[in-house]
């Protein structure tokens, strides 16, 4: 076992795993990317980071009792995300019940991090768009198709528009069809993001702008309002809900 409060904090998605080691609050890179449902990778690192602490949040699949069985030896505690617990801030949401995990997670990686009003934009599979007033009240939000879904959506359900992937586009409009998708995919993203924060920001002057998620990169560069952004800021809101969990138990 390792420092007495160090953590495995794992986010299953719905096309990988990432996981990183937290001692306490801070995060001790590097932030590792593994399939989807790779317990043994996951094991592995259980093992050889010596954690105490384990928290684990999917929108995929779970670890069965074999390796949480496994997990718990030495002492180690293991939490699952519950969504029966209370959220960590309030929220206006109507339907808690289908409110993602990454999302809350999302959410709860700003607390204490931020105190303005902030959209976050998770730029995963599915992009989401989350707004956070500046009490930490969660407002609502949106959810669109990601970069690469556009992609593949546009390809699949046309007779001739060809399959692209994401990389480098310049200026605000393609010259090619090739590159008019891949700027509809991927600016159109931006477009979204900052026709939404524009629209906000006349109820919430101070509304900052938050890019996470694994498209994040392929968005920066591009967006023309200010923003910031952070790489893992769904790990940090696990990590804060795994102490809330510890405290609570």
């Amino acid at each position: 076992m390792g420092a007495p409060n160090r953590r495995l904090i794992v986010d299953i998605g719905n096309s990988g795993t990432k996981a990183a080691c937290f001692d306490g609050a801070h995060l001790r890179p590097p932030v590792s990317r593994l399939p989807a449902g790779d317990w043994d990778a996951i094991d592995a690192l259980v093992t050889n980071l010596g954690v105490n602490y384990i928290i684990y949040s999917t929108v995929a699949n779970v670890p069965t009792d074999r390796w949480t069985d496994k997990w718990k030896q030495d002492g180690r505690r293991v939490f699952a995300f519950d969504r029966s617990r209370p959220l960590p801030f309030a929220s206006d949401y109507q339907s808690p019940e289908t409110l993602g995990e990454d999302r809350i997670a999302a959410v709860a990686g700003t607390l204490g991090l931020l105190h303005t009003a902030r959209l976050i934009v998770d730029a995963g599979s599915c992009v989401t768009f989350d707004l956070v007033d500046a009490n930490d009240r969660y407002r609502g939000g949106n959810i669109s198709p990601g970069v690469n879904m556009r992609f593949r959506s546009m390809h699949a359900y046309t007779a001739r528009l060809p399959q692209v992937s994401a990389g480098t586009v310049t200026g605000s409009l393609g010259l090619t069809t090739e590159t008019a998708l891949r700027h509809g995919g991927q600016l159109g993203v931006v477009y979204e993001a900052e026709g939404l924060y524009e629209r906000l920001r006349a109820e919430h002057p101070d509304l900052q702008l938050v890019l996470t998620g694994g498209d994040a990169p392929l968005l920066v560069p591009h967006v023309s309002v200010s923003c910031v952004h952070y790489p893992n800021l769904v790990l940090r809101g696990l990590n804060q809900i795994l102490s809330a969990y510890v405290n609570a138990s």
